[in-house]
């Protein structure tokens, strides 16, 4: 790859926030080919100056997840134990792995920077985010209200959602009225469980 193609994608992809897309690469190279223009992904990735998230998105090594995620989907937001473990709520989590919330499927994309796993809501539980920095980021009571919630459609965490999380840290009176928008069987879950 030519060391002028190599400074442009760079010079692109920092200040897209480390992240890079086909339309980005069409823009930094008017007039060239698709068939061009991933062969020059495919430079770029083979000499190490992207990683390769997924097909048509690549970021520079070492970009945050939770910029690769909203680049990947702008309408999900950062919930769980990622939100739970920053705000001191839980103990850590396995680093290089976040978890987000979205409408429609579940996915989960892993590449050289960690793991993004987007899990899938209904729209009418859709909310409780805000965004910081460009990102949706679930407030902590919401991210805690979507632990419980996918605990109790069966989902698995690396912790304890009934035991290892610091319900103190928490507004009830949030909670109450984020439980309005749940159903009446999710709600009797979450009360037989968490007295908060």
């Amino acid at each position: 790859m030519k060391s002028k193609d190599v400074k442009n994608i760079e010079k692109w992809a920092t200040e897209l926030d480390g992240v890079i897309t086909m339309p980005d690469l069409k823009v930094v190279f008017g007039g060239q080919s698709e068939a061009a223009l991933f062969k020059k992904l495919e430079s770029a990735v083979k000499e190490k100056v992207l990683i390769r998230v997924k097909r048509g998105i690549y970021a520079l090594p070492g970009t945050a997840l939770e910029i690769i995620s909203v680049r990947i989907n702008p309408d999900s937001y950062i919930s769980t134990g990622t939100v739970l473990a920053s705000k001191a709520i839980i103990g850590s989590v396995p680093m290089r792995r976040i978890q987000a919330v979205k409408i429609g499927r579940p996915r989960t994309y892993e590449c050289e920077t960690g793991i993004i796993e987007h899990l899938s809501i209904r729209t009418g539980l859709y909310f409780g985010f805000e965004t910081i920095d460009g990102i949706k980021v679930a407030t902590v009571e919401k991210a805690f209200l979507d632990v419980c919630y996918f605990y109790f459609k069966g989902r698995r965490f690396s912790f304890d959602p009934e035991s290892d999380v610091n319900t103190g840290g928490l507004n009830s009176n949030v909670i109450s009225g984020y439980l309005d928008k749940y159903d009446r069987n999710f709600v009797s879950f979450f009360r037989r469980i968490w007295k908060i």
